[in-house]
């Protein structure tokens, strides 16, 4: 099971967060997150009028207790932050809870703000989310399409099917993974 870590960029729009937690629960990979992640990111999605900020609290609260086994705690990684590369401390942070768990990846879609050489000669890849997704389904096709499809089950409010949610994240940013994904639920739905 690989690891990842998530730039704040990436989660959000909701339908990749979503995903990637869902794989998560259903031991696909392994999201390691920090406080500081889910602070950053409870601030964006308010400040960007995405949730209220009771409700991006309740998200980030549910994220701690439900996968509370994938926290990188501070101290496992603050002696590393002052090593990290590129010009951005706030990924800086990032960057060191990463390489305190590696092997890792580091998803973001601001590659340029983790420098890849120094980062994968700490043991740690970075990457766009869509071609993460897109090489978890090469590498785990059934396991992929099975959380999909559970995850469209579980949607009520409104209901969605895995199509629909394959819309969602083509429009989110990831439309590799989307195709991917829609051909082997076709080859699925031929068997």
């Amino acid at each position: 099971m690989g690891r990842f870590f998530a730039d704040t960029n990436v989660l959000f729009p909701f339908s990749v967060m979503d995903l990637l937690l869902a794989l998560t629960e259903d031991g696909v990979h392994e999201l390691i997150w920090t406080d500081a992640l889910l602070d950053e990111w409870q601030d964006v999605i308010v400040r960007e009028q995405k949730r209220t900020p009771e409700s991006a609290a309740s998200i980030t609260a549910e994220i701690r207790e439900f996968f509370d086994d994938c926290e990188v705690e501070r101290a496992e990684y603050e002696a590393l932050v002052d090593e990290m590369p590129g010009a951005d401390e706030d990924d800086h942070e990032h960057m060191a809870a990463a390489v305190a768990r590696q092997p890792c990846t580091i998803l973001t879609h601001n590659k340029k703000d983790f420098p890849a050489t120094p980062l994968r000669d700490r043991g740690v890849r970075v990457t766009d989310p869509d071609t993460y997704l897109c090489e978890l389904a090469d590498d785990l096709p059934d396991e992929v399409i099975d959380t999909l499809v559970r995850l469209a089950a579980e949607k009520s409010r409104p209901p969605k099917t895995a199509g629909d949610l394959l819309d969602d994240l083509e429009a989110a940013g990831v439309p590799n993974f989307a195709a991917k994904a829609r051909s082997l639920l076709a080859e699925r739905d031929e068997t």
